[in-house]
């Protein structure tokens, strides 16, 4: 399957899978602060994770940014969703010089995936990027640092359960290969 085919699929499973099912999750437990739950899995950032290592710093913004209003469509959200990803999309040629020992041009079209990368660097490079997305997301949602503990609270919640759903879609869906780079 070709790359642009490729993320077109895996745009249109994971916003379906993001809108109409964790989107609807009303998690009933003791982890609501007025009557908010504390957190809700936010999967779509995986969307930006998987392009390919040689996508242009700028089509990744523009993508985030497409990624991100998408969500704010259906969450009725305006700019926050957009401008967390546009971020996510800023960040991530930076985390992916972090966890590839090659210079990214001679890796071509490699996709980050949890078989290519290894499990340790894959989890460091969805942590990072998940943690950095969920706190902006977060910072801009409450708006107030009087705030903080809770801001944290969120994210850090938040950011477990996203990473957690990331693996297990990765474990499931994920390509298995042998070699590593």
């Amino acid at each position: 399957m070709s790359a642009p085919i490729r993320f077109i699929v895996n745009f249109l499973l994971i916003m379906a899978v993001q809108v109409f099912l964790l989107n609807d999750i009303v998690i009933k437990s003791s982890l609501t602060l007025v009557g908010i739950p504390a957190f809700i899995p936010l999967i779509y950032p995986l969307i930006l994770l998987l392009l390919p290592v040689n996508t242009n710093h700028w089509l990744v913004m523009v993508l985030g940014f497409a990624t991100g209003l998408a969500m704010d469509m259906f969450c009725n959200t305006p700019g926050m969703h957009a401008s967390a990803c546009v971020l996510l999309g800023f960040v991530r040629p930076y985390l992916l010089n972090l966890f590839f020992q090659q210079n990214i041009k001679e890796l071509g079209d490699t996709v980050p995936t949890l078989f290519r990368m290894g499990f340790r660097s894959f989890i460091l490079y969805v942590a990072i990027a998940i943690l950095i997305h969920h706190l902006f997301f977060y910072i801009i949602q409450i708006w107030s640092f009087k705030n903080f503990f809770y801001i944290l609270f969120k994210t850090l919640l938040s950011s477990v359960l996203s990473i957690l759903l990331i693996l297990l879609s990765q474990l499931l869906f994920a390509k298995r290969e042998i070699r590593r780079i």
